[in-house]
């Protein structure tokens, strides 16, 4: 079987996201990004990055202009270790195929520079610069050397760095080195794993677009054509955006050898056409190669020996196909088979000893032997680093579970700690608030009872300046306009009798009326000031109040219970004229024809009952409101620290009862 290679000539510049990105299957969009970040105003680092980025592209189509991006993003990238390092990385892309030594050095020199690095990019980067030195193993047929750097360098790199997408590129290698031993069924185990890792990465079409070559090729192989189909249905559904990828020629080879081994030769041979036309990029060498050698297999199935044996013939010409010991032995085969089938005979017998010669069964044997026993190694590698891990798992989750605990007693005394303070800082809260509101209802209180004793000392000065003013009037109207009333009715009894007979009923007129002011005058003045109160106690002058309102049809009944004789004046005449403020409004308002007047004393309390038969009111909706009667007996139920009540109803009378505080 012709040699597979697998080449990582991309290479991630993953410092900044935007300058320098994983391959992609559109090679134009990425080398036009990276050409727009160069004529940009990026600093060095994004500029260096952009123009190692550039190589990948102008590798296989212009390497004079590859080697002036490689000059210029080492220079520019001088002050920045990790792409500086990778300047060498691609120097080693730049003279892959044409100068293996410069090549292999200049990996090596990148290798030196990224040990220094603990990145995770360095890591992957070294996996790379691994995984391509093994492929230069592979060239000089030291298959040995290939798995060997790849089971133990890339591979422990790739997963040092813990990158699935490099992880699932050194898998893929590891399965063409199966594939080229022949060994498919372990080739299986790895292209499955790849496919895996890269199928979950969007950003690794490239790598999953040869996995899914490589795959299909190595079911094809196998015979298990449907998981075949299954993954040639996948890669062509990934490579339909991109019809210019060079992946499109891993594409029609293995939809070439799809057909070729189900029987369909001439659809086989039309496929390995197109795959030869659309071959590019990295690697277009081996890719023709090998088309061509899958052709030539075609032909000799297809009975086509002349066909297949031109191009046999020019293998031989070509020393790069005939570098590789394997394909030497597949090539010496066929010829012997297409000159048998030509019916030359004598040319078949020279090829078949040819490839007898060559084709030494007990170095084959070793070989597979060195390489299956350099798996098992690795396998066994793992497995001892999977122990190990576990065993470090085991040690650090003993380790977590008492510092767990340890912490969580501490968080334990640390949160029991808080909620004692938070106890007692809310016992103080609660205590200094209940103080707080304590002072705040005392305050409130000693104000409330200054509003009032200000209020009291208020009306009390008011009533006292009303009365003084009610004395006052009292005294003037008694002396001044009560003797004028009393002179002129003295000088109208001296002139009676010299009046005729005709001018007598007329003087008895005005003398009635004279009479009549007298007395009203004398209520009047009484009113204002009683001076019952100073002759006989407030006791016998609020039963004369209550006789001079009595009349035909309106009757008072005054009863007095254990009224002190000790009240003050002041005290008294509030008493009076709350009373009298009752009688008033029993008179005037209530059309009643009875009321009763009870007056008692019990200590300090001074109790003031007024009832009536009259039509009664409703309190709450009456429609006048507090009258001014109403609004003074309040004042003065006020001033003596009292409470009053009415009770009332339409046509059921009104009770008022009074509740006073008075000095012992």
């Amino acid at each position: 079987m012709i040699r597979n290679f697998y080449f990582l000539l991309f290479f991630f510049l993953s410092v900044y996201d935007g300058f320098a990105q994983s391959a992609s299957l559109d090679m134009e969009s990425y080398a036009d990004s990276l050409e727009h970040i160069l004529k940009s105003g990026s600093n060095d680092s994004v500029k260096a990055g952009a123009s190692l980025g550039l190589i990948n592209y102008w590798l296989y189509k212009d390497t004079v202009r590859a080697r002036q991006y490689l000059e210029r993003g080492r220079e520019l990238g001088k002050g920045y270790p990790y792409i500086y390092a990778m300047s060498y990385y691609a120097e080693g892309l730049l003279y892959f195929n044409s100068d293996e030594q410069k090549s292999e050095k200049a990996y090596l020199i990148a290798d030196s520079l990224l040990c220094g690095l603990d990145t995770k990019e360095a890591y992957v980067s070294r996996s790379n610069v691994w995984n391509n030195i093994a492929v230069h193993r592979q060239r000089n047929d030291d298959d040995r050397a290939h798995i060997d750097i790849l089971l133990n360098k890339a591979i422990p790199l790739a997963e040092k760095a813990a990158d699935s997408a490099v992880m699932g590129s050194e898998y893929l290698a590891v399965g063409l080195s199966f594939m080229n031993l022949e060994q498919y069924n372990k080739a299986s185990e790895y292209l499955e794993r790849s496919i895996g890792i890269l199928s979950r990465n969007r950003s690794q079409s490239f790598r999953l677009a040869s996995a899914y070559g490589r795959a299909a090729e190595n079911y094809i192989l196998l015979k298990r054509f449907p998981e075949a189909r299954a993954v040639l249905d996948s890669l062509q559904l990934l490579l339909a955006p991109y019809p210019d990828t060079e992946h499109n020629s891993l594409y029609y080879m293995a939809e070439g050898m799809y057909y070729q081994q189900t029987g369909y030769y001439d659809r086989a041979l039309q496929y390995y056409d197109q795959g030869i036309r659309s071959a590019s990029g990295v690697g277009k060498a081996y890719k023709i190669q090998e088309l061509e050698f899958y052709k030539v297999k075609t032909l000799i199935a297809a009975k086509r020996y002349g066909e297949a044996n031109a191009l046999l013939n020019r293998f031989l010409q070509e020393e790069e196909m005939m570098d590789f010991y394997g394909n030497r032995v597949e090539i010496y085969a066929s010829l012997a088979e297409t000159y048998a089938g030509m019916g030359n005979m004598e040319q078949a017998y020279h090829w078949q000893k040819q490839y007898s010669t060559l084709s030494d069964s007990l170095h084959t044997s070793t070989l597979e032997d060195d390489i299956n026993a350099l798996e098992i190694k690795y396998k066994n590698a793992e497995k001892e680093r999977k122990i190990a891990s576990l065993e470090a798992s085991n040690k650090l989750a003993v380790l977590s579970a008492k510092n767990n605990r340890l912490i969580n007693w501490l968080l334990g005394i640390v949160c029991l700690f808080f909620m004692i303070a938070i106890a007692f800082s809310y016992f103080y809260y609660r205590k200094d608030r209940k103080l707080a509101m304590e002072k705040e209802r005392n305050y409130q209180s000693r104000l409330g009872k200054l509003k009032q004793e200000q209020q009291l000392l208020s009306a009390r000065a008011m009533l006292k300046g009303e009365e003084q003013e009610r004395k006052r009037v009292a005294r003037d109207l008694h002396d001044g306009l009560g003797g004028i009333l009393a002179g002129v009715r003295m000088n109208l009894s001296e002139v009676e009798s010299r009046f005729t007979d005709t001018l007598q009923s007329e003087m008895d007129r005005i003398i009635t009326n004279v009479d009549k002011s007298l007395q009203e005058l004398r209520r009047i003045a009484r009113n204002l000031m009683p001076e019952s109160l100073l002759q006989v106690g407030l006791k016998g002058a609020l039963e004369d109040l209550c006789k001079s309102y009595e009349t035909a049809f309106f009757k008072v009944d005054y009863q007095p219970y254990e009224i002190s004789s000790g009240l003050s004046n002041t005290q008294q005449l509030t008493i009076y004229r709350i009373v009298q403020e009752l009688l008033n409004n029993a008179m005037r308002h209530s059309e009643a024809s009875e009321v009763i007047v009870q007056c008692s004393q019990n200590g300090d309390r001074f109790y003031i009952t007024v009832e009536d038969n009259g039509k009664g009111f409703d309190p709450e909706h009456s429609e006048s409101g507090k009258g001014l009667g109403l609004t003074n007996l309040e004042h003065r139920v006020n001033t003596m620290g009292g409470t009053w009540e009415i009770i009332s109803g339409k046509n059921e009378g009104t009770t008022v009862n009074i509740e006073l505080y008075v000095d012992q």
